[in-house]
């Protein structure tokens, strides 16, 4: 007998492909709402699950029901299942859509010996309603672009990714050195970066010629500037710059550091990009950092130079724009990430070096980590017990098979 999953849409669409991705059914039958069709949320599960190799476009139904009404939902399910006329195995995953939506699911079903299963969000296994204790584990991970799918987003700048990964790992000793000796540094990254911000995109088309008066205080300027191919003479330094090189020193480098060092603790079946174009309902908004790790997204957003808590004319964006754009993902579209904000500002901390206790609760608030980069002396070690220690403790709790 041919077997049909049927999945009750919302706004959180994970639950719905991940689980069909363990079972492959024969069939797929989408119940949802007139808001939810508004959003294209099925369109979402559908499309992300064809990226997945997996094609319901032609073995795929999606009803639209109103979402408080038991007696629509039966009008609407038993003519669909009248006119199909086909013998399914159902499996009904009631993760997701209304308590209305859920009941009626579960009575309706229930009469054909329907498994009912459900994911609690975000642990990776279901199980069957009826027996919580045999837990079936979701084996695949989704990637980056695989996640924002399904919930209507696309990366509009796909093409660009692979060299953007390329450039930082090229720089990736250059950006070692900037990033150790930041402090040294931190006078002429100030004074470079105040006048490449009164540039423009558009500046950089052909190339452009900067120069700029200055005295090297130290050693480790000379060997950055060196390194990075700058020319120095009567104390003026000089290239000729391209837009990669003006992005890197208004905060790329540190968007490049970040990057590398949560690379390299992340298990190989996650993933992880930099300078994400992300393009849904006509709004882009680029991310410094996004990666997946066991099935959640985490958005990473560096600050370097001494990033305020508010607005600055010099510095482009804050701390306070960033949590406020993971609220306005949350809003829009449905998503739930996870939040990093790694800044090298000296303004989130107190005299004693500490996090100010009312960042760390703004912090807490939008669901996003602070990383005081001043204050922390391996950043490798640093992402590792922040990503796996929590999950260890619950593993051994027996809370997370």
């Amino acid at each position: 007998m041919k077997t049909c999953l049927v999945s009750l849409v919302s706004d959180q669409t994970i639950p719905n492909i991940l689980v069909a991705t363990e079972l492959k059914p024969d069939y797929l039958l989408l119940i949802s709402t007139a808001s939810m069709e508004k959003k294209q949320k099925s369109r979402a599960i559908l499309d992300t699950l064809l990226s997945l190799g997996m094609d319901y476009n032609k073995n795929s139904k999606i009803l639209n029901i109103v979402e408080d009404s038991i007696s629509d939902f039966y009008e609407k399910v038993v003519g669909w299942h009248t006119t199909n006329k086909q013998s399914y195995d159902f499996t009904v995953n009631l993760t997701c859509g209304t308590k209305i939506m859920a009941l009626s699911a579960y009575e309706f079903f229930k009469a054909y010996d329907a498994k009912i299963v459900y994911m609690p969000i975000p642990r990776n296994f279901y199980f069957p309603i009826h027996h919580p204790n045999s837990k079936v584990p979701i084996k695949h991970r989704l990637s980056v672009e695989a996640y924002l799918s399904s919930y209507g987003v696309a990366v509009s700048n796909q093409d660009k990714l692979a060299k953007i990964k390329n450039d930082a790992t090229q720089r990736y000793q250059t950006t070692m050195f900037l990033y150790d000796q930041y402090k040294e540094l931190f006078p002429l990254l100030q004074t470079i970066g105040k006048k490449l911000r009164q540039l423009k995109e558009k500046d950089f088309k052909n190339g452009y010629e900067f120069s700029l008066n200055y005295s090297f205080r130290n050693q480790s300027e000379e060997k950055l500037m060196t390194d990075l191919g700058y020319s120095y003479q009567n104390s003026v330094i000089s290239k000729k710059i391209y837009k990669t090189d003006w992005n890197y020193l208004r905060g790329g480098w540190l968007e490049e550091r970040v990057f590398k060092a949560i690379e390299s603790v992340l298990p190989l079946n996650s993933d992880i990009l930099m300078n994400v174009c992300c393009k849904a309902r006509g709004t882009e908004n680029e991310y410094d950092v996004l990666f997946t790790l066991d099935n959640v997204l985490y958005v990473v957003e560096c600050k370097s130079l001494d990033a305020p808590e508010g607005r600055n004319p010099e510095i482009k964006g804050n701390i306070n724009e960033f949590l406020y754009r993971l609220g306005a993902l949350r809003q829009d579209f449905g998503i739930t990430p996870k939040g990093i904000l790694a800044t090298t500002s000296s303004d989130i901390l107190t005299q004693k070096k500490e996090l100010k206790p009312h960042i760390i609760k703004r912090g807490n608030q939008f669901n996003t980590t602070i990383a005081p980069l001043l204050i922390i002396k391996d950043l490798e070690d640093y992402f590792e017990k922040l990503l796996f220690d929590n999950l260890k403790r619950s593993s051994q709790n027996g809370n997370i098979d």
